[in-house]
């Protein structure tokens, strides 16, 4: 447990440590702002891909998201804590179930919610049936949410993961919200979520100059 413990604040210190060489901009900063004065709930969506700089930037909201019951996801979730998220284990293969469930009251309870929506394990950029539920048990809106960079790393991974070089310059991005009508049905909602989370991403990859590899769209 020491040795979690050490390595969770070693990521938080090279995680932190990065993001103070960054340029940061945002687009379409009014989408966010917009549903955080109306007081809404808000269910932020993103690829697992884009993940690191969106996790850095909501630190110590009291947003609540998920981390897996691995190792791995041992040190994510004392991150997450550390940096004043709420993390609940589990994920889609494993826990999934009781773990939504925790994030649901979480959101009932006044609390944001993030959810990678294709993670964690994909397929890539395939929307997973959890945040459906989500959204429809608690009203939340979906907000897209991404970013991209100038000097990116892509990963060999499975969904291309993209880490910013230091002193890159990034931007942040927050797509059109809405909300998921009732009788909308399931494959149509998942549909429109993916839709609108990849035109965000590929307007933030505009915005780079960034041509990202599979599984990413050609921009």
């Amino acid at each position: 447990m020491r040795g979690v413990n050490l390595t969770a604040g070693l990521v938080g210190a090279g995680v932190f440590a990065l993001r103070s060489t960054l340029r940061l901009e945002t687009l379409h900063p009014e989408h966010e702002t917009s549903l955080l004065a109306r007081g809404v709930p808000i269910a932020y969506t993103l690829w697992h891909g884009r993940l690191i700089l969106p996790t850095m930037i909501h630190a110590r909201e009291g947003m609540v998201t998920m981390a897996s019951r691995s190792k791995d996801g041992e040190i994510i979730a004392r991150w997450l804590v550390r940096h004043g998220y709420i993390a609940v284990r589990g994920s889609t293969g494993k826990g999934g179930g009781p773990a939504l469930q925790e994030m649901i009251d979480c959101v009932l309870g006044g609390h944001t919610a993030a959810l990678t929506v294709d993670g964690p394990k994909g397929p890539p950029r395939v929307v997973q049936p959890g945040v459906l539920r989500l959204a429809r048990e608690t009203g939340a809106w979906i907000l897209p949410h991404t970013y991209s960079c100038t000097r990116p790393l892509f990963l060999r991974s499975w969904d291309s993961y993209m880490i910013p070089r230091p002193f890159s310059r990034c931007v942040i991005g927050y797509g059109e919200p809405f909300t998921i009508p009732k009788e909308m049905p399931d494959a149509e909602a998942l549909a429109k979520i993916g839709a609108a989370v990849d035109a965000i991403t590929r307007e933030v990859d505009r915005a780079t100059g960034v041509h990202p590899p599979p599984p990413w769209e050609p921009v």
